[in-house]
């Protein structure tokens, strides 16, 4: 059935937040799925705000300004538009949970189920499932780069950076096992972006403290070699949309969403853009990812080390499901092990921005809800060009990014030793 235009149709806005019950005996043919009422575990718009920051802004933060390295100044705008188009996409996925008005979708390989069968949902879950498995991946390497040079650094202690992940590894799993079956805590998120908060002021105060010590360090205004394998960083640093469907999910007041997802973005490019000015602004073409290999040694590198390693801990367990590590084991893939032997912090991450949330985080909320209410369901001419847009630069940055990032990737491992 065609949908009709937005002034003419129910609004899918009003059911917001319901979740009713349905038969646990749907068959699976029916598309219909058993939904869980968490009336009891309705969190605040301030608890739904502190869930996307702790989610989105951690290791974001130290790979941003290595992305304005790539780039050059440009890529601050490449920020801000990426940030706005995160924003536009992730409303429209939102929408498309509500496009039956009886009930309510949870997630976003549901929706590209219902748009496009089982072709949308096989194309979304190769995606889900390399953030999935490549996430833990990265934060593996940065933990085990962290402690590495953490004690090696403050107490003489060389276990070497592939211990370091093991034993990262196995701590991981100890949260996992608690709260695999529970929504994460209040807490653990403010804990989790208090620890980004203060990571950003710390890089913020002491890469300006040593401006004075970096005044010949080069900049550039824009480097178009590297512009692709910058925004694919960027990208990643915006990731987070597997999970926002449970976090509307869980709020108290979910027609909030559109005011508390815009807030919690807009904070999270002014985090991203206090650390990568500043950071750029002192170490220029020299700056490392991640940035605090940039510090110069003392207190303010050791805490940013602990800070970051304190929220990566607790951010793992997010990405670890049960659905990950289903596949994990059905792939034989052991995301300790990949850890260990791919190393290298600033190109796994650029690779799965590319791979991952350029497709996943714009590309897909756009299409869905475009198949699923109408392509003139769009607001006049205006919107459609931006969506069209919108479209092209994610593609192509997709793309071409992917490209970059695996030959920097496979440069990095042949030229290992």
């Amino acid at each position: 059935m065609k949908s009709q235009p937005l002034n003419n149709r129910q609004d899918p806005w009003k059911n917001y937040g319901s979740t009713p019950l349905v038969s646990d005996s749907v068959e699976v043919e029916d598309r219909d799925y058993v939904l869980r009422d968490h009336k009891d575990h309705k969190g605040s718009n301030w608890s739904a705000y502190i869930n996307i920051v702790c989610v989105v802004a951690g290791s974001g933060t130290l790979g941003i300004p290595y992305a304005i390295q790539q780039g050059g100044w440009i890529t601050i705008l490449l920020l801000i538009l990426s940030a706005t188009m995160n924003i536009y996409a992730n409303i429209k996925l939102i929408e498309c949970l509500y496009k039956n008005n009886e009930t309510r979708r949870i997630s976003m390989s549901q929706v590209a189920n219902d748009a496009f069968g089982k072709i949308g949902l096989g194309f979304v879950a190769f995606f889900f499932n390399s953030l999935s498995i490549g996430c833990p991946i990265l934060y593996l390497i940065l933990s085990g780069e962290n402690f590495q040079i953490l004690f090696k650094d403050n107490l003489g202690i060389d276990l070497g950076m592939e211990t370091w992940v093991v034993i990262c590894g196995s701590i991981m799993c100890i949260p996992f096992v608690l709260l695999k079956s529970m929504k994460e805590t209040s807490w653990l998120s403010v804990l989790g972006a208090l620890t980004t908060g203060m990571v950003v002021f710390v890089v913020l105060f002491t890469s300006l403290a040593d401006l004075p010590n970096n005044r010949d360090n080069e900049h550039q205004l824009i480097n178009l070699k590297n512009m692709p394998i910058a925004l694919a960083t960027v990208f990643f640093s915006y990731g987070g949309n597997i999970v926002y469907p449970h976090i509307e999910a869980s709020m108290e007041h979910p027609k909030e969403w559109p005011k508390v997802f815009s807030l919690a973005t807009a904070t999270i490019t002014i985090f991203y853009l206090l650390i990568g000015v500043s950071a750029y602004l002192t170490y220029g073409v020299t700056t490392l990812s991640p940035i605090y290999k940039s510090l110069p040694p003392g207190l303010a590198l050791s805490t940013t080390i602990i800070m970051i390693s304190i929220h990566i801990l607790l951010a793992l367990p997010i990405y670890q499901t049960a659905f990950a590590l289903e596949i994990e084991d059905y792939l034989s893939i052991n995301i300790t092990t990949l850890a260990i032997a791919i190393p290298y912090f600033a190109n796994v991450m650029a690779l799965l921005g590319a791979l991952g949330n350029g497709v996943l985080l714009i590309v897909m909320p756009i299409l869905i809800w475009i198949k699923l209410f109408g392509w003139n369901s769009l607001n006049g001419w205006k919107e459609k060009s931006w969506v069209i847009f919108v479209l092209m630069f994610a593609i192509f940055g997709a793309i071409v990014g992917t490209i970059e990032a695996i030959s920097a990737l496979y440069s990095d491992m042949t030229n290992k030793g």
